[in-house]
Formats: C-alpha cells, structure tokens, sequence
C-alpha cells in the first residue's frame, strides 16, 4: 500500500493549501492507522487534494516525506486552521479515504 501512495504527485504545504483553495478542488483523507479507544491521542491519517482535473496529489513535509498526522488535534489544525475546510469528515478504519470536502478560502461571501 506505501508503494502506491509514493507514486503519486506530492505538494508541500504552501502549494497544497493553494490548489485546494482552487475552485472544483476537493481535501481527502485517508486513515493508514486506526486510532485506539484506549489511547487519547492516537491514530494516523493522510491528506490529498484532487485538483479539478482529476489530478490527486499527497501533502508530504519539507523533506517529501508523508505529512502524517498523528493526532486529532493535529488534524482539527490542519483542517480547521490552514486549509480552512467546509466540513470534517474522519476516516476510523485503516485504508478507509473520505472525499468531497472543500477548503472555504477565498470562497466566503463578504461580510455586510
């Protein structure tokens, strides 16, 4: 399964950020490592963005590794905080993806 994942177009985070802001972009996360009932601060997840096109590209760190978040609130950071999604819908089973979320930025409607 980590071979798959390595083959597909990677952005760092400025540029994944960006692309997903774009309009028909979509956020996916896919969860490659259950979280435990008994650990408060467990589990692993993945994010994607699909371009309009079609394209799906992983968000990877500074050294183009997988950016893995390893917590809930590193995810609600990342989701909420940075990318600004419409809605948040989390993956529990491992090679579970969740699509069709949207980022909201440059989206929202000016305050009257």
């Amino acid at each position: 399964m980590n071979t798959k994942r390595r083959l597909l177009p990677v952005l760092l985070e400025r540029d994944f950020k960006k692309l997903a802001a774009t309009e028909g972009a979509t956020v996916e996360i896919e969860c490659i490592g259950a979280p435990d009932p008994e650990g408060r601060f467990s589990g692993e997840w993945l994010f994607y963005v699909v371009g309009a096109d079609g394209e799906r590209y992983m968000l990877v760190t500074a050294l183009a590794r997988e950016r893995v978040v390893n917590s809930p609130i590193g995810m609600f950071g990342l989701a909420f905080g940075k990318l600004q999604l419409d809605h948040l819908d989390v993956p529990s089973v491992v090679g579970d993806v969740r699509r069709g979320m949207r980022s909201l930025i440059g989206r929202r409607a000016a305050v009257e």
